[in-house]
């Protein structure tokens, strides 16, 4: 006799969670799903990541609120056919390509040793009262590397600053 249903519908909602995860993982990563951009293979390490790294719009386009996450995205994509425009990545590798703004994973970029990031460091020295060498070129540059942020593009800074006009 086949056996219907969990006894306990929590079982169940997790259930159905777990496997439109792995649906979507089988999906855009095939049946040996591993990050796209490292080895890693592990499942719990594993997410969904928007190969354009829009995953803020898609998310307010699709469900009206840019925080929505988890087994309601899983479910969304499943309902939506899988579209395109995602892979598997790993967290470390997601994290990582959100963080740098030319949206490349940090074990693809040569890192910098702990002297090269303190020498990094020293050049944003300027003593007080110079404020202005903090504007100049060189210091964003060097700013940027050592946030690992590289250098955001006037249309990044103004969604971050809506209230702030160009001359402010």
């Amino acid at each position: 006799m086949r056996k219907k249903g969990f006894f306990n519908n929590s079982v169940g909602m997790l259930h159905r969670n777990l496997r439109d995860r792995i649906l979507a993982f089988e999906h855009y990563g095939g049946p040996n799903y591993k990050c796209a951009c490292c080895p890693e293979s592990e499942f719990s390490f594993l997410t969904i990541d928007h190969k354009e790294g829009k995953g803020n719009s898609e998310r307010e386009k699709l469900f009206g609120n840019k925080s929505v996450a988890g087994h309601h995205f899983y479910r969304k994509l499943r309902g939506l056919g899988f579209p395109d425009g995602y892979q598997v990545l790993c967290m470390n590798c997601q994290v990582g390509r959100r963080d740098n703004i030319d949206n490349v994973c940090p074990h693809k970029k040569k890192p910098l040793t702990a002297s090269e990031l303190l020498n990094e460091f020293d050049k944003l020295r300027v003593g007080d009262g110079n404020f202005d060498l903090t504007q100049t070129d060189t210091y964003k540059a060097t700013l940027a590397l050592v946030k690992r942020k590289g250098d955001a593009k006037p249309e990044e800074k103004a969604r971050r600053n809506p209230n702030r006009t160009a001359e402010s």
